[in-house]
């Protein structure tokens, strides 16, 4: 059984990374479009864009409080990066901020 890990809101992963954009991002998140840059070339796997989340700030959609503002509707790469994963560590790693650790589970318990 693998470790679950909680979001703790640090905002990194919205901070450093560029988020590959794919039509089906657009088609479910029109806003996206609005804020990606274009590739110059085709991208791999159908990739037409991405967003620069590392190139002067955080992601355009990173509210205040260092949550997603398009959560239901982010693109899939980010969706593939999982609070916990190797590249939300690395990123908290890079920042200087603790890795996350795994949530207990408390229904397991014998108390």
């Amino acid at each position: 059984m693998s470790a679950k890990y909680e979001c703790d809101g640090c905002g990194e992963c919205c901070r450093q990374k560029l988020v590959d954009v794919y039509e089906v991002d657009l088609l479910r998140e029109p806003r996206v479009g609005e804020r990606m840059s274009p590739l110059r070339e085709p991208g791999l796997d159908g990739e037409i864009g991405y967003l620069d989340c590392g190139g002067g700030g955080s992601c355009f959609f990173l509210d205040g409080e260092n949550r997603c503002g398009i959560y239901p509707t982010r693109p899939v790469v980010c969706v593939l990066f999982p609070a916990g994963s190797d590249q939300c560590q690395e990123v908290r790693r890079e920042a200087g901020l603790p890795l996350l650790e795994p949530k207990v589970d408390e229904s397991n318990s014998n108390g």
